[in-house]
């Protein structure tokens, strides 16, 4: 039992040995590069906010009692009592278990379309910026430079 031990711990480290080795390797080839800046990052197709449910009007998270039933033939009526006294003696406790966890909910739901919000705000702003920045770059446009009064 105690060799097994060893020869497993040995087998891994030989494994992330050929690992480094293979990455070195692939390092020294040039397959991993250091800089990632022309890397284009994935752009969702749609909102982030799409999906949720910001002007929800009941809760989402519920308790529900009424599920505790069972339907068995003999033993169902027995198991349902007390299935449902156990229910009401958890009521409130659920209950506010629930609201808590709506709440929750709720503020994460904001917090993310704010958040999306600001993203795409900036993301427009950022492309009018560089829009601008061509325009001013672009062949035969006259660049400001230093006045020629000696201000």
């Amino acid at each position: 039992m105690r060799e097994q031990e060893g020869n497993g711990g040995t087998s891994v480290e030989q494994v992330v040995l050929e690992l480094r080795d293979r990455v070195e390797r692939a390092r020294a080839a040039g397959e991993y590069a250091d800089d990632l800046s022309d890397v284009e990052l994935q752009i969702p197709s749609v909102p982030v906010v799409q999906g949720f449910d910001l002007q929800a009007a009941g809760p989402r998270v519920r308790f529900r009692p009424e599920l505790g039933f069972s339907s068995k033939p003999v033993v169902g009526p027995a198991i349902t009592f007390v299935k449902r006294v156990l229910f009401r003696l958890q009521l409130h406790v659920f209950n506010d278990l629930a609201q808590q966890t709506d709440t929750a909910i709720a503020r994460v739901e904001t917090a993310i379309a704010v958040e999306a919000a600001t993203r795409e705000r900036l993301e427009d702003r950022m492309k009018a910026l560089e829009a601008r920045l061509a325009k001013l770059e672009a062949p035969g446009t006259a660049r400001p430079g230093p006045s020629s009064t000696g201000d």
